[in-house]
């Protein structure tokens, strides 16, 4: 078993957890983040934990339904103006793995690396303050549409396939389930192996602090380059000024792909623009997370109030956020949950790292003899990031993964 020192790129789920297990085997480790712990794509998301997440969000369905939503001012979908053509190469390859085929096999991943969730969790939780955060309450997927919240026959296969249990609800029953829904929605689909996370940025600091107290070293600042010599990396620049590593994880959210390019890696990472609104005292909320399949929004009960989450913009890293994307999340609660309070309401707006085929890059760095990565989850990162982290710490230990890593090659777009 090696051991030694790694210095990690990222302070968000998957840099943290990779930094727990890591320390397990005798790893001193130093976490570096542009921002606070946690304060990326790991604050703003919907807290789902979700090993029964099989479906990919590009399948041909999906696709086809596209343009519409493009069309619409309040759909799902945005590409910002004057962003279009810049994405558009990057859509493209996207299309190019919607096909069923490459759904299938996209699917047959996320699997793999969603199935362990739960246990991932627990083996890091257990004995420590964010023990209490993770819950296994199931979820709850709804629709206006008859048959809506299933999905087509292509996902229904997908989930039946992979083991997922699932229950079908009328529109009944969704009520006894959830009862402070609106009376709308058609169809409904429990989950019931699915969970979530109380509080997604109170669980991603306390597994640093866990960190922290088993000798990490945590620091803010910029990394702007590597240092590199014979097929390794000799160091990182923090602000400019070089830190010596043994080796380096890069493990930095919609970011990673810029620093993977520097260690020539063209790996086609785009920031997908996500938002929230969180309602601090909504009065009423539903007892588990519940999506609309129909909006493609999530809602989230925390232990700090009502989250609501999603919305897909492609804008770029450095274009401000169209609040008016929070504005539709307002309306569209006030359309789920007619006794919901509105009146405390925070917003957010965060990129999430996504790669064309929807999947994660996991392995080593290629040519790189002490470089690994581990980012790309987009929206599935509280699901992966554990399982993530403890893959890629049996990798730098020089050890068999424990999941199969195949499709998750860095070097499967070159």
């Amino acid at each position: 078993m090696t051991s030694g020192q790694i210095t990690i790129i990222g302070a968000g789920i998957v840099g943290v957890a990779s930094a727990l297990w890591l320390q397990r085997s005798g790893f001193s480790v130093t976490l570096i983040d542009r921002g606070a712990v946690g304060e990326g794509a790991s604050f703003g998301n919907a807290g789902n934990i979700s090993p029964g997440a099989v479906v990919p969000y590009t399948i041909p369905g999906v696709i086809r339904q596209a343009p519409g939503w493009l069309l619409d001012p309040e759909g799902p979908l945005v590409v910002r103006a004057g962003y279009f053509p810049k994405v558009a190469p990057w859509l493209i390859k996207l299309a190019r793995h919607s096909s069923t085929e490459e759904a299938l096999k996209t699917s047959r991943a996320m699997r793999v690396l969603h199935a362990g969730t739960f246990e991932a969790y627990d083996a890091l939780t257990r004995g420590t303050p964010a023990e209490g955060l993770i819950e296994r309450c199931g979820q709850l997927y709804v629709s206006e549409r008859p048959h809506g919240a299933q999905g087509s026959l292509l996902t229904q296969f997908m989930r039946e396939a992979a083991g997922v249990k699932t229950v079908v609800l009328s529109k009944d029953e969704i009520r006894q389930v959830e009862p402070t829904l609106a009376p709308i929605f058609a169809s409904g689909m429990l989950l019931p192996d699915n969970g979530r996370v109380r509080n997604p940025h109170q669980l991603v600091r306390l597994l640093a602090e866990e960190a922290q107290r088993h000798g990490a070293v945590i620091l803010r600042g910029m990394v702007t380059g590597f240092e590199r010599d014979a097929g390794r990396v000799r160091a990182v620049m923090v602000d400019g000024q070089p830190r010596p590593v043994e080796r380096v994880l890069v493990a930095a959210g919609a970011t990673s792909g810029q620093l993977a390019r520097m260690l020539d890696a063209p790996v086609p990472i785009e920031p997908e623009r996500g938002y929230h609104i969180t309602i601090s005292e909504p009065e009423s909320m539903p007892r588990i997370p519940v999506t609309n399949v129909d909006a493609k929004f999530a809602v989230a009960p925390m232990n700090m109030g009502l989250r609501l989450a999603g919305t897909v913009e492609y804008a770029g890293f450095d274009a401000p956020p169209n609040w008016k994307r929070t504005a539709l999340l307002e309306k569209q609660a006030r359309r789920m949950f007619p006794t919901l309070s509105m009146a405390s309401v925070t917003r957010w707006a965060g990129d999430r790292p996504t790669l064309p085929d929807g999947l994660p890059v996991l392995g080593r760095a290629p040519g790189y003899g002490n470089a690994y990565f581990a980012f790309g989850n987009s929206h599935f990162g509280m699901t992966a990031g554990p399982v993530m982290g403890k893959t890629i710490a049996e990798i730098i230990r020089g050890e068999a993964p424990s999941i199969d890593i195949g499709a998750f090659s860095p070097t499967r777009f070159c």
